[in-house]
């Protein structure tokens, strides 16, 4: 059974395997086997302006998106995490929407609306857009923490005196820490790779780097975007590299919740 999950792991992984190669071909075309091999197509990347202008932008709305989203998805989880458990689910599936949305029609939708109030094709739009998709993956993440946390806990530190705020930083985030950085990496990386809502809300002057991808591999298909996409996969492996480091420290850490 192992053996068959490592061929199906494997032939999943192939493809993204090959981008490796071809990045550092010495020719122009994408091509397999190689003409040899260099570092020429690095090289362009790191001095292009076009493509150091998209990684530029795509960091700034991706810190900006994930910031926000953390402070409402943790606020959001923990006012769920409260409620009754028939009033949970229906909450947690209304903040999910934008989830289970297809992205085009949340992307057609909010292009009218940030057009209307004259938000369309700025970087506020992108960002407000990002918050959107991202905040849900933050509730989620930080309920899955709250599951393990002792209410009990919090009761104690009112009965010592602590107010609501001083509690909260002092018992219950650095229990739920794991998952509230999970959320916001999760965040970080729906913002750091989307591409549909950029397509709609963005502009000429606000371009993000999966966007200049799209239009590399539309208009040119230079080797240079074989070594975007690596750096793409890179930061989307580390993400999630970290996301399961912390599940397992969240795992190991915690129990049984308790009411």
């Amino acid at each position: 059974m192992r053996f068959l999950a490592a061929l199906v792991f494997l032939f999943m992984l192939l493809p993204l395997l090959v981008l490796i190669p071809v990045s550092l071909t010495s020719g122009t075309l994408l091509v397999l086997p190689t003409p040899g091999y260099s570092l020429r197509w690095y090289e362009d990347v790191i001095h292009n302006p076009i493509w150091l202008n998209g990684l530029r932008n795509s960091l700034l709305i991706a810190a900006m998106s994930t910031a926000v989203s953390l402070v409402l998805g943790t606020a959001a989880a923990i006012g769920i995490w409260r409620m009754a458990p028939r009033s949970r689910g229906l909450a947690l599936a209304v903040v999910s929407m934008p989830i289970v949305t297809p992205a085009v029609i949340a992307a057609v939708a909010m292009f009218i609306f940030h057009a209307a109030i004259g938000l369309g094709g700025s970087m506020a739009s992108i960002v407000v857009g990002h918050i959107t998709i991202s905040a849900p993956f933050v509730v989620i993440a930080v309920l899955a923490s709250l599951d393990v946390f002792d209410r009990r806990l919090m009761l104690a530190a009112a009965s010592l005196g602590a107010s609501p705020s001083r509690a909260f930083v002092h018992v219950m985030l650095p229990i739920i820490a794991p998952g509230v950085l999970s959320g916001a990496i999760f965040a970080f990386l729906t913002s750091f790779d989307e591409i549909v809502l950029v397509l709609f809300l963005g502009s000429p002057s606000v371009r993000t780097l999966p966007q200049e991808l799209f239009s590399g591999i539309r208009e040119q298909m230079s080797p240079s975007v074989t070594v975007v996409a690596n750096l793409l996969i890179v930061v989307a492996t580390a993400a999630i590299v970290s996301v399961e480091l912390l599940r397992r420290r969240t795992a190991s850490a915690g129990g049984p919740s308790k009411e």
